[in-house]
């Protein structure tokens, strides 16, 4: 009993040293002790020797160095992602505590996809900085789907269907999407009546985390896939609306994109009756017990950046 509480004490004492703790997470995330020492303003011998004292502590080897670089250890990662959600939870308790105010408060951390958040959220940026003067707001529009533990995220834009276990999330809008070609183009190649017809057509191909050469398309209530091929590829919905404007092939894309070409007749849609349902746009959090007023402003925020959204 008595090795049992000294090796207990041992182990808890590697985490006492908060700012120790919150130097190593900085470390295995830029993987520099001089530019750590630069974010946190401390001197790099100083990460350094802290970074040496936790290793001893911890009786294992957290980083293997060269003469340029760190790399985690396994046992390294391990910890760095315990530590993260320990210190995350921290840092909401804090924020917990000091949401008795009304008042929005502190550092507020945003993830969108590039393109919906360029278009949807950034005109109303300025408004919301404005009427929350207390707030620091650290907004990315990614192409990537960030991860809300490691990058500290408060709040995250998600196109789904399913969302993640553990998480909240709270719908925004759907997310139509849209078959849609110029007149030109369809006077030329004919009009696709079925999803299979599409297979026969150039059709333009977006890029996001991976390709998208399979396009979903519903019959009656099921979501099946076709297959689709052309000649050009971009990660860039707007490149391919102008590709497509000029009668270089077929588009699926989200509704709010195409919009304003559809009612100026400069795109036809196609296919309407096969457009899958099954997305929409969500606000994600981490799952929590109570929600702070910096939470609740921003996801009040993002309702109103996506309330005519269809």
């Amino acid at each position: 009993m008595t090795q049992f509480m000294e090796a207990t004490a041992q182990s808890a004492s590697i985490f006492e040293d908060l700012t120790t703790l919150r130097i190593f997470v900085r470390t295995v995330q830029v993987g520099n002790f001089s530019e750590v020492a630069r974010r946190m303003d401390v001197t790099p011998a100083m990460v350094s020797k802290r970074m040496a004292a936790f290793e001893a502590k911890a009786g294992q080897r957290l980083f293997n160095r060269d003469t340029r670089h760190l790399m985690v250890t396994e046992v390294g990662q391990m910890l760095y992602e315990r530590a993260m959600r320990a210190l995350l939870e921290l840092d909401l308790a804090a924020e917990e505590m000091s949401s008795i105010q009304d008042t929005a408060t502190g550092h507020l951390r945003l993830t969108a996809p590039a393109m919906l958040g360029q278009a949807v959220i950034a005109p109303q940026l300025p408004r919301f900085l404005r009427d929350n003067p207390l707030l620091s707001v650290d907004i990315n529009f990614s192409m990537e789907k960030l991860d809300l533990y490691k990058g500290r995220i408060d709040v995250a834009v998600r196109i789904a269907d399913v969302i993640d276990p553990g998480m909240i999330a709270i719908k925004l809008a759907p997310y139509s999407r849209a078959f849609c070609a110029s007149p030109d183009y369809l006077r030329q190649y004919g009009v696709p009546l079925v999803p299979e017809d599409l297979m026969n057509h150039s059709c333009l191909i977006t890029r996001g985390s991976s390709l998208n050469t399979r396009w979903p398309v519903k019959r009656e209530d099921e979501i099946g896939h076709v297959h689709v091929k052309g000649n050009f590829t971009t990660d860039n919905g707007q490149a391919g609306l102008l590709v497509c404007r000029a009668g270089l092939g077929v588009m699926m894309c989200p509704r709010w994109m195409a919009e304003d070409d559809l009612k100026r007749g400069t795109l036809v849609e196609i296919l309407a009756d096969y457009l899958p349902d099954n997305r929409a746009v969500y606000a994600v959090l981490l799952q929590r017990t109570g929600t702070s007023a910096k939470l609740q402003t921003a996801v009040d925020f993002l309702k109103n950046c996506f309330a005519g959204m269809r």
